[in-house]
C-alpha cells in the first residue's frame, strides 16, 4: 500500500489485520447512507471491520448475525442489533419483516438458498424489493437461483479486487479513527501455534483476522 504518514497508532500485528480485511472497504462503497443493513458472518475477518465500516458510510441501522451476539454489541464492531443464527432464524424474524433491510451482505454463505426458500414459505421478505432498493450482496459460492418473485437485485462480489489502493484506504480509516483493528490471535509462530491458527481458520469461527506473529517485535528506544 501507499505510504500513510503518523501510523504510530497501528501496531504491526494491526496492520496485518487490517490489510487482510481490506475486502470490507470494497463491500462498504454498496452502502448508501441511511440504508438499514444486515451483515451476514457480521464477527468474522471482514464481517468486524465491515460492520464499523457500515457506520463510517452513514448507515442507519447495522444488524449483525453471528453465534456470538454479544461481541457483535460490544466495541469495536458496535452493531446496532445482533442475532445469534444458532438460536434464531433472522428470515423468520418479524421485527425485520416489518422493517426490512435495504442492504444484505453475505459473508458465511447459505443466505441466499435461505432467503429463497423462506419466500416459497410465503413469508414477508426481510429485504426490501429491487424497485426499492433492496439489494443482496455476497462474496459466496451459493448458486443464485432466481424465481419469478425474485425481485431482490443480487450481486455476486467472487474475487474482490484486494488492490494497494485498497489496503490504503482501510489503513487510512484506522489512522483517523474510524476503524479498529479486530484480531484472533496473534498466534505464536510455531508448529502449535501455525496448527491453532489454521485450525481456527477452517473452523469458520474466527473472532477477527487470524494474524501468525514471526518475529517479536523490536522493542522502542529510550
Amino acid at each position: 500500500c501507499e505510504k500513510i504518514e503518523d501510523t504510530a497508532k497501528i501496531s504491526p500485528i494491526q496492520a496485518a489485520a487490517l490489510a487482510s480485511a481490506s475486502p470490507a472497504t470494497i463491500l462498504a462503497d454498496y452502502i448508501r447512507p441511511n440504508e438499514r443493513v444486515l451483515i451476514l458472518g457480521a464477527g468474522g475477518g471482514v464481517g468486524s471491520h465491515l460492520s464499523q465500516l457500515a457506520r463510517v458510510k452513514g448507515a442507519a441501522h447495522v444488524c449483525g448475525v453471528s453465534r456470538d451476539p454479544q461481541r457483535l454489541l460490544d466495541a469495536p464492531i458496535s452493531c446496532d442489533d445482533a442475532v445469534d443464527y444458532t438460536v434464531s432464524n433472522i428470515y423468520e424474524s418479524k421485527k425485520y419483516q416489518e422493517e426490512p433491510f435495504d442492504t444484505v451482505i453475505d459473508l458465511s454463505c447459505g443466505g441466499w438458498p435461505a432467503l429463497t426458500n423462506s419466500r416459497r414459505k410465503n413469508l414477508p421478505s426481510i429485504v426490501k424489493p429491487a424497485r426499492l432498493g433492496g439489494r443482496y450482496i455476497t462474496i459466496c459460492p451459493d448458486q443464485p437461483t432466481f424465481e419469478a418473485s425474485s425481485t431482490i437485485c443480487f450481486t455476486q462480489g467472487n474475487g474482490l479486487m484486494d488492490t494497494r489502493e485498497v489496503m490504503t484506504r482501510t489503513l487510512q480509516f484506522a489512522n483517523e479513527g474510524k476503524l479498529e483493528a479486530v484480531v484472533d490471535g496473534p498466534y505464536k509462530f510455531d508448529t502449535e501455534g501455525v496448527q491453532s491458527a489454521f485450525r481456527k481458520l477452517e473452523s469458520r469461527h474466527a473472532k477477527g483476522k487470524v494474524v501468525i506473529q514471526v518475529a517479536d517485535l523490536p522493542k522502542e528506544k529510550s
